[in-house]
């Protein structure tokens, strides 16, 4: 294990210009605001940019209301390596002139991300409302300065419900105006009624091809095991009631046996059957099926005009479960110095996923006010962490194809383990399945 990560992402601040109404800001109320001070900023930078190869500024907030944001730039390059690479992420509104100018002529970052969904006047409500036309000029400006060689331009997209259909004229759109690249992301539904808004299954590619390989209609298949197992327990109770033993009949039981065929077929492929939520996206599922649609053709603008595109997973792999985090040799550090895993564990929140709500904790091994970055980073409670996730499949159970999970158990109530004792626990976690992204 490296005595420093490869990158390090650092939250300027929590406070953001907007208020969408699908974000986890926008449920915040007694909630402290941070911004990261100057000092703190250089104290990390001394210790652990010469080390490491990326910083990223981005983190719960958006990282331009920090009022000394260009100083944070400023700090990250004069401690970084020759060769490292600064990036950030922005909605935009703030990124005006003046300040692209300072950043682009000083060479102050590599790669400037911009959220933004659309630049359709009527989709304004799906979050940055009344800035379409200050964000639109904003890119505009950056994309046509002299300079503009000297970094990578990328967008940022969250498909939705709501939203998908227009995907590909968004798409289209920022490819005709040349920027480096375009991630697109699901949504993290933060909100019970945005639930409805993804555009994804958290069932994984390997059940489905069991549930509708089958040539089963589930729906009668699971009726007909219950009425089976009803009519077992009742036989059963008779016998004991009435000690008529023999004179009991062995029923046949083909729902139950066909259903036992299919659970067998499953575990031979370490895969769960979470029939509860198959049954509930079966719907669902023939729009995620005109989304891949839209992807494919995506896929096709992205080759015509070379501009990258990552496409998040619509229906996930079990197979390809990993943590962005891990694979990336990545950490984030919180603007008040706390050294969390990962984005998920930023702050205290609510997810609603696979039908359940679920209260997930904020998650720190350590301050860097108290403990040096190396010590915590080497510690052996994160060390140990890590390599747990270096085999998620070995060492961190899924949810998704779990009916315990859809169905409220403990373990979801509960919020703070999984069923197999790991805390923090990443045993529902979007990120690890390409559905929703990190930008790292």
């Amino acid at each position: 294990m490296s005595n420093f990560p490869e990158i390090i992402q650092i939250e300027p601040t929590n406070s953001c210009n907007f208020s969408c109404s699908m974000c986890l800001l926008s449920l915040w109320k007694n909630e402290k605001r941070n911004s990261i001070s100057l000092s703190l900023f250089e104290h990390i930078a001394q210790e652990t940019f010469p080390h490491i190869s990326r910083v990223v500024l981005y983190g719960m907030g958006e990282p331009l209301t920090h009022e000394k944001f260009l100083d944070l730039l400023r700090i990250a390059r004069k401690y970084l390596q020759p060769e490292g690479t600064i990036a950030f992420t922005t909605n935009g509104s703030l990124f005006n002139n003046n300040m692209i100018d300072e950043v682009l002529e000083n060479n102050l970052a590599n790669e400037i991300v911009f959220s933004c969904d659309t630049f359709e006047e009527e989709e304004e409500s799906l979050g940055h409302s009344m800035a379409v036309t200050t964000v639109r000029k904003n890119l505009d400006y950056l994309l046509k300065h002299e300079k503009r060689g000297r970094i990578k331009v990328g967008i940022e997209i969250v498909v939705m419900k709501r939203n998908y259909k227009s995907l590909e004229k968004s798409i289209q759109m920022f490819c005709d105006k040349k920027v480096d690249f375009i991630t697109v992301s699901h949504m993290y539904p933060y909100k019970e009624h945005v639930q409805n808004e993804t555009m994804y299954t958290m069932l994984t590619e390997e059940a489905l091809d069991i549930f509708e390989g089958s040539g089963e209609k589930w729906d009668e298949l699971i009726l007909g095991v219950t009425r089976e197992k009803f009519a077992e327990s009742m036989q059963l109770q008779y016998r004991e009631l009435y000690k008529y033993k023999d004179r009991l009949v062995k029923k046949e039981r083909p729902y139950s046996e066909r259903y036992n065929e299919l659970l067998s077929k499953a575990k031979k492929k370490n895969v769960l059957l979470n029939t509860s939520l198959y049954l509930k996206e079966k719907e669902k599922l023939e729009r995620l099926r005109e989304l891949e649609t839209i992807f494919k053709k995506i896929i096709q603008i992205s080759k015509k005009s070379g501009v990258k595109v990552f496409l998040p997973d619509i229906i996930p792999s079990f197979k390809r479960r990993e943590c962005p985090y891990q694979s990336n040799n990545a950490v984030v550090i919180r603007s008040d110095g706390e050294v969390v895993p990962c984005f998920k564990y930023l702050y205290d929140h609510p997810s609603y996923l696979d039908y359940h709500s679920r209260e997930s904790s904020f998650f720190s091994f350590g301050n860097v006010k108290n403990n040096s970055f190396s010590e915590i980073w080497n510690s052996a409670d994160f060390t140990s962490f890590r390599n747990k996730l270096k085999d998620m499949n070995k060492n961190v159970p899924y949810c998704g194809n779990c009916s315990f999970s859809t169905n409220n158990c403990f373990y979801v109530t509960e919020g703070q383990s999984d069923c197999w004792g790991n805390e923090p626990f990443c045993s529902e976690c979007p990120y690890s399945l390409n559905l929703t992204k990190c930008l790292l």
